[in-house]
């Protein structure tokens, strides 16, 4: 039987010194690894549409920009 959920990676923050490295791509290597070793169908992520730095990022280690826009309402 598949897998159907998901892990949301939330609030995900590297610090700039370890952006220079290979701090970012390990974080995003650790969690794939967790969600494949916990039977997840994938990842969702989400960033600001003008973090160009983390898309760059994303996109060089697999990740896929969605068809979807994300949209929320303070209350």
């Amino acid at each position: 039987m598949a897998a159907w959920h998901k892990w949301l990676l939330n609030d995900l923050f590297v610090a700039l010194e370890a952006r220079v490295g290979v701090g970012g791509g390990a974080l995003l290597e650790a969690a794939r690894r967790f969600a494949a070793e916990t039977g997840a169908s994938g990842l969702d992520l989400a960033t600001a549409p003008d973090n160009v730095a983390a898309q760059r990022l994303y996109e060089a280690t697999g990740w896929k920009r969605g068809a979807f826009l994300h949209y929320s309402l303070d209350v």
